[in-house]
């Protein structure tokens, strides 16, 4: 099964550079978020250097998305303080951890397996997935995730922006 007829969506897999976006850029378009990520996000983007090669303003204002960013190996570095809302976890729960914490006998193999894909290629996806809340209840999650770049061009993060829907 190749990413582009997989059941989700590879945004933009044919082109390899788009105009790079500065951080400060960025964070103008993140203006509805809890102050405690905007922080953690800005001293993840100094400390890094980031710069973003895809626009995420169809994502920035949407209310009731959570954000989640890891490092490139998917380590979650810090997430949107309305994760425990969908997840049952607190943020502070989940750093350090991976995704695949939230993840089970339900969660499809295939998405997985592209989602490593793209994630390996420095491709920004969408996909859903069936995940699973800290008690043990499943729950569907929508994610729209997107490689984060440093100045030398190197995925430093990776950024998703994930809402529930119902499964």
């Amino acid at each position: 099964m190749t990413l582009e007829n997989s059941q989700y969506t590879v945004i933009n897999s044919h082109i390899k550079s788009l105009p790079m976006l500065s951080w400060e850029l960025i964070k103008k378009l993140l203006w509805d978020l809890d102050k405690d990520i905007l922080e953690q996000m800005n001293g993840l983007a100094n400390e890094h250097n980031w710069h973003f090669n895809y626009f995420l303003d169809r994502f920035s204002h949407y209310n009731g998305y959570t954000i989640v960013i890891t490092d490139h190996n998917f380590k979650i570095q810090c997430c949107s303080e309305n994760i425990f809302k969908m997840t049952g976890y607190e943020s502070r729960e989940l750093i350090g951890h991976t995704p695949a914490l939230l993840q089970g006998i339900k969660t499809d193999k295939n998405s997985k397996m592209l989602i490593k894909k793209a994630t390996q290629n420095e491709l920004p996806f969408n996909t859903r997935l069936v995940n699973y809340r800290k008690n043990g209840e499943i729950y569907g999650c929508e994610i729209h995730a997107f490689p984060i770049f440093n100045s030398k061009l190197e995925v430093s993060h990776f950024i998703a922006f994930e809402k529930e829907y119902f499964v």
